[in-house]
């Protein structure tokens, strides 16, 4: 799943427009990886490309951080469970990556964004979360958007939608991980655990499904795994300048840098039910996620009050 972190709390608003200006960028960044993505699937097994994802952003942590410097990528408390939030996202990308190869990126993205709606409804048995009326009303008007954009009984529904479902509910689970670990855990060093434990499996896993790249798609791969990891150090530097609650709203540029992609290199372009599931799905997580601001604000404001 080609989607930016969502770390708890807020920044301060230091620098709001610095902060946007590096979210939208990373979006549409990502979103131009999911285009190659799919671009590469068409000759090249997923399975390559996602090992390209993972291996180049591998190889660009370490760049980034030479001799001493490296200390910082494997200095974490929780290693294990660095892993298994790794493994989450790698799971995610592959599924994502195959789903894509088979179904127009725009519908992928509308879908993929129901991750927020999953993330208040686990957030009761994982967080121990208490969650309103209004929020379940948001997640509930969300997924009726996505059965708009599927349509089930109206047409034959292509088991791929059924895969971005699936990444929507293991990236909430990875959401609510980084949650849990951001507030002790080296943001720089979470980055690396990803790389690491994404070239890790997919190394083994390509080994089933290697095929020799030609000098005309080592590039590509190599952009695929540069624009992966550059795209979540923007995000992390985007949090830094600017509030979680303020930029929640912009990463549903995405879906317009998706159609945007979709229609130019391959033709495809939403029908106006997908467009209106999409506003549908665009509409109940941003509205989660201000909710969701709104009553941390109440929160950190009892808690100033009983100090």
């Amino acid at each position: 799943m080609s989607s930016p972190d969502q770390p708890p709390g807020d920044s301060g608003d230091a620098r709001p427009l610095v902060g946007i200006g590096l979210y939208l960028i990373a979006g549409a960044m990502f979103t131009s990886m999911d285009a190659t993505a799919k671009e590469l699937s068409a000759t090249l097994p997923v399975m390559m490309i996602v090992w390209g994802r993972y291996f180049f952003h591998f190889v660009i942590m370490l760049a980034l951080f030479p001799g001493k410097r490296a200390k910082r990528l494997i200095k974490a408390k929780r290693p294990a469970a660095l892993a298994v939030r790794g493994s989450l996202l790698l799971a995610c990308t592959f599924l994502f990556f195959t789903a894509i190869s088979m179904i127009p990126l725009a519908d992928a993205n509308a879908i993929g964004f129901a991750s927020p709606l999953f993330v208040v409804a686990l957030s009761i048995p994982l967080l121990g979360e208490r969650v309103g009326i209004r929020r379940w009303s948001a997640v509930l008007v969300g997924f009726v958007g996505i059965l708009i954009i599927i349509r089930p009984g109206f047409a034959e529904v292509h088991w791929a939608y059924l895969l971005i479902l699936g990444v929507a509910f293991m990236f909430a689970v990875y959401a609510i991980m980084t949650r849990r670990l951001a507030a002790d855990e080296d943001p720089v060093a979470m980055l690396f655990y990803t790389a690491l434990v994404g070239v890790i499996g997919s190394s083994i896993a390509v080994v089933f499904h290697w095929q020799w790249p030609t000098p005309g798609q080592w590039p590509w791969m190599i952009l695929i795994g540069i624009v992966g990891g550059v795209s979540h150090m923007l995000v992390i530097y985007a949090y830094r300048a600017a509030s979680a609650s303020l930029l929640a709203p912009f990463q549903y540029v995405m879906i317009i840098w998706a159609t945007g992609f979709g229609w130019l290199l391959f033709g495809d372009f939403p029908d106006a039910w997908t467009i209106f599931g999409a506003l549908i799905v665009v509409v109940a997580g941003t509205y989660v996620f201000l909710r969701e601001a709104q009553l941390s604000k109440v929160s950190n404001a009892s808690i100033d009050v009983l100090k």
